[in-house]
């Protein structure tokens, strides 16, 4: 009989799409897959489109600047589901990828003597990360930087960040999300969530570009809480479409040229399609984990680095980077960077520790 993992993750991109990633990786090796996160959490809609098991519970998430006593009780609502999860599926394995809505799952195996495992993509590492790493088999890193953060005892592996390998040609790609077939695409994220900031300048940068690149085509997942202000925004502009969440796979596959936050998940999936980047790290990002993660990618020659108070600099930068010649060069930049592997690596990891070895 295959091993049984559970995979406790949500909250955001960063954290759902390496879960989803390995889990695919991990499902055509024949182990059986179940997720468990929050309710109400985009997760709870990308789990199960992705074909698998999702159990939903409550999750808290404690803001320190504005504590809310509800969150509190809504994580130990959350923990009582969670334990019931844990107890009717058995896992083998418990597999938290970070976040508050790991909480619960990862809470739950620790409560019940079941093995658990993490995967941390940042380079200072989360809460849920540091407060479990202690009493996991084994901690799977994105980034050989983020062991310092970690207990002594933890044992860790470096493994990359896991991306959902699979890219699609232009056209098709473009065909998909009912795009231009020519000319130069740029792909604008701030994330899952969006980015307010990036909502608001991309469009005016937009238009100082003109006529200065032929045919040039935006396509801006917006965040669905930011979708109706930057539909109203840029009504005007043609070539401009707006969607408030992107499928990552069609919207790399069709790009020509990112702009981004600095997350390293979407860095990892801009490398592994060879896109390049103009990054803004966001400017709160805790140590400015961000902009180190911009200036590596830019060190490398796949992107450039625009921090937020430069954003007026937009148009200017944009199209210098839209050359035909400089934009080619970046690209292989990137594709030098692909975390290509890193789910393999993860699941070599998975199988020693469920044998024991690790």
């Amino acid at each position: 009989m295959s091993a049984k993992l559970l995979f406790a993750t949500g909250g955001t991109g960063g954290h759902i799409f390496p879960a989803l990633a390995i889990a695919a990786a991990a499902k055509a090796q024949g182990f059986s897959v179940s997720f468990i996160g929050q309710r109400k959490g985009m997760e709870a809609k990308l789990v199960p489109e992705a074909g698998f098991d999702f159990h939903g519970v409550s999750a808290g998430k404690w803001d320190r600047e504005r504590p809310n006593p509800l969150e509190g009780v809504r994580a130990g609502a959350g923990m009582l589901e969670a334990l019931w999860t844990v107890a009717r599926y058995q896992p083998d394995l418990v597999l938290g990828f970070g976040g508050f809505a790991s909480f619960p799952g990862v809470a739950a195996a620790r409560l019940f003597g079941k093995p658990y495992m993490l995967h941390e993509s940042n380079a200072l590492p989360g809460k849920v990360t540091r407060w479990f790493a202690g009493g996991a088999r084994h901690v799977a890193l994105a980034q050989q930087a983020t062991r310092k953060h970690l207990p002594t005892d933890a044992k860790t592996s470096v493994v990359g960040f896991p991306v959902r390998e699979k890219r699609l040609g232009k056209a098709a790609a473009r065909a998909a999300l009912g795009l231009p077939a020519e000319g130069l695409l740029t792909y604008v994220t701030g994330g899952s969530q969006g980015s307010q900031r990036l909502n608001e300048m991309v469009p005016q940068a937009f238009l100082q570009l003109g006529q200065s690149v032929e045919g040039s085509t935006v396509l801006h997942s917006t965040g669905p809480k930011w979708l109706k202000q930057v539909q109203a925004a840029t009504k005007e502009l043609t070539n401009y479409y707006t969607e408030g969440f992107v499928d990552a796979i069609l919207a790399w596959s069709a790009a020509d040229l990112a702009i981004t936050r600095g997350g390293y998940g979407t860095l990892s999936e801009a490398a592994y399609h060879g896109v390049p980047c103009i990054v803004v790290p966001l400017p709160s990002a805790a140590e400015d984990h961000q902009l180190h993660n911009a200036r590596a990618f830019a060190k490398a020659g796949a992107g450039w680095v625009l921090e937020d108070a430069r954003l007026s600099e937009l148009g200017s930068v944009w199209l210098s980077a839209l050359a035909r010649d400089t934009l080619a060069s970046a690209a292989l930049a990137a594709l030098a960077l692909s975390p290509e592997g890193a789910s393999a690596q993860f699941l070599s990891l998975l199988q020693t520790v469920l044998d024991g070895s690790a």
